[in-house]
């Protein structure tokens, strides 16, 4: 280990990093390759809105999802490069991967790590078991977000150090780009500069210049936005996609409507009139112990333990520069998420995840700490060494598990589609209950919907049902009592096959019309 340890210290460190980056884009090129075609339910969106841009159909496009910039950057690919538009969303998510870790060793860099910093970083990034094992499989928006939010937050901590106007213009414009993914980053493009007033040492006037600087690209494109509204009788904020959801009037209403209407029915259904006044506070925990639980969750544990250690010990380990400007986009992130859990009272662990790069960015410089007991030879050091080392093994562990193949049944709703497409020759008439059984059919883009099982009932309430000689639903272990109703409800059909998950909990049925010849 000395050895290895000693060839890192010696390495130029752009060649490691760029053996991080070449790394990080293999894993994600085998990652993608072991989904078999598998997608997330919101890539149907994605994809569909990149062929409608393909083809020129850019309204269209506009219609089947309003943030359109991930989308036409897999119409791009899919021009110049002739691959059809899945495989263009994959090896967007390569390259997206790819950026992602450059930018991440790079804040590393500038938060004043080593080379073994930058190769602790690396570990960490790949082995990561939520972000790489688990999102970066999607083609969603999210990764290019993750790309452009660490590549933004380089130049930030760039200008924060030099306050040249060349960092502050790339800061502004990664972080524009990072919005144009995910809305969410907005809050970061307004509220990081706002670090500039509470940390460095220097007077009032300087820290508005500053603020001024790294802010002047977002001034320009706000006050464009609302001349062109004002100049053009059909332009209106909707106008301007997503950006409607925060330059908008109602912007408190949206936010806290519906938690006020559930903090009424808990205290009125929940907790009666003795504890009624304890609702809001309830509520307001409740979502406090959700954010935490999702953060480590999505982080990982040592991950979290790491970063801690590294924060009591920041002294000797990290800048203290750049230690200030994590921790405050950190707050962003949690303050981020606060604000969509009570909004929508959900919250995906995909919206933790920038807290949790920075969380990972931390933890890299205690376990690159950790590193030095592999050159002690005294036996007091012998236990921290296998501490160290079992660390390592777990993270090389992890970094296997990211790249298995799946389990059996993994790809069930797709050999669903694939018996169907066989044996319905003639092809007959089939209905999906989900979008994206529809999208691996190759059948006609129709929208997508909240909820499969009321498709399924609405189209057997209406009969619409009896249209189609095949139907292809998908079945939870959690909800028995719906096959129990099909049985009931469709008489004119019968169970021919079925594809399920390793352990059950999902699976497809297909049903066939009992009228219908049944070929094998």
């Amino acid at each position: 280990m000395n050895r290895f340890l000693n060839k890192i210290d010696v390495s130029d460190p752009s060649k490691l990093t760029l053996v991080i980056v070449i790394l990080a884009m293999l894993i994600a090129a085998q990652i993608q390759y072991i989904q078999h075609g598998w997608i997330n339910p919101d890539s149907v969106l994605y994809l569909e809105s990149a062929r409608l841009i393909s083809l020129g159909h850019w309204s269209a496009a506009f219609e089947v999802f309003n943030w359109p910039l991930y989308s036409a950057c897999i119409a791009a690919i899919h021009k110049i490069s002739s691959l059809n538009i899945h495989h263009s969303a994959q090896l967007l998510s390569v390259i997206f991967f790819g950026i992602t870790a450059f930018s991440f060793t790079k804040v590393i860099q500038l938060a004043g790590g080593n080379n073994r910093t930058i190769a602790a970083g690396g570990l960490i990034l790949l082995s990561a078991q939520y972000l790489t094992g688990d999102i970066l499989q999607m083609l969603l928006r999210d990764e290019g977000f993750w790309a452009f939010f660490l590549t933004s937050m380089v130049f930030f901590i760039r200008f924060y150090k030099t306050n040249r106007y060349l960092d502050a213009f790339y800061w502004q414009i990664f972080a524009i780009l990072a919005v144009l993914f995910r809305i969410e980053a907005i809050t970061y493009l307004i509220a990081l500069p706002l670090s500039l007033f509470f940390y460095q040492q220097a007077t009032f006037s300087q820290k508005v210049t500053q603020f001024l600087k790294c802010n002047f690209l977002s001034i320009i494109a706000l006050i464009s936005i609302f001349a062109a509204i004002l100049m053009i009788n059909s332009l209106t904020m909707t106008s301007f996609g997503r950006l409607n959801e925060v330059f908008t009037l109602n912007l408190w209403h949206q936010l806290t409507n519906q938690f006020f209407t559930k903090s009424a029915v808990m205290s009125s259904q929940v907790l009666g009139s003795y504890l009624d006044e304890f609702a809001v506070p309830g509520l307001l925990m409740t979502f406090a112990y959700v954010i935490l639980a999702k953060s480590i969750a999505t982080t990982g544990i040592v991950n979290i333990g790491l970063a801690a250690l590294t924060v009591k010990f920041r002294k000797n380990l990290i800048d203290s520069t750049v230690l200030y400007i994590l921790t405050f986009a950190a707050v962003i992130t949690l303050i981020n998420s606060g604000l969509i859990i009570t909004k929508v009272f959900v919250l995906s662990g995909r919206y933790i995840l920038a807290l949790s790069l920075i969380l990972m960015i931390v933890s890299a410089f205690y376990l690159a700490y950790l590193f030095q007991y592999f050159e002690i030879k005294q036996k007091k050091a012998t236990r921290k060494k296998w501490l160290v080392s079992g660390l390592i093994v777990l993270m090389l562990l992890g970094i296997v598990k990211n790249i298995l193949p799946k389990q059996r049944g993994y790809n069930h709703m797709q050999e669903a589609v694939s018996w169907v497409k066989i044996h319905n020759t003639s092809n007959k008439p089939v209905f999906y209950d989900d979008t994206r059984a529809r999208y691996y059919a190759n059948a006609p883009f129709i929208g997508t919907w909240p909820d499969n099982w009321m498709l399924v009932t609405d189209a057997i309430q209406t009969k619409q049902i009896n249209q189609y000689d095949y139907l292809i639903i998908n079945h939870s272990a959690k909800h028995p009592e719906r096959e129990t109703y099909l049985a009931k409800e469709l008489i004119a059909f019968k169970i021919v096959n079925r594809y399920a998950t390793a352990k059950n909990k999902k699976s497809v049925v297909i049903y066939q019309k009992k009228h219908s010849p049944y070929s094998n």
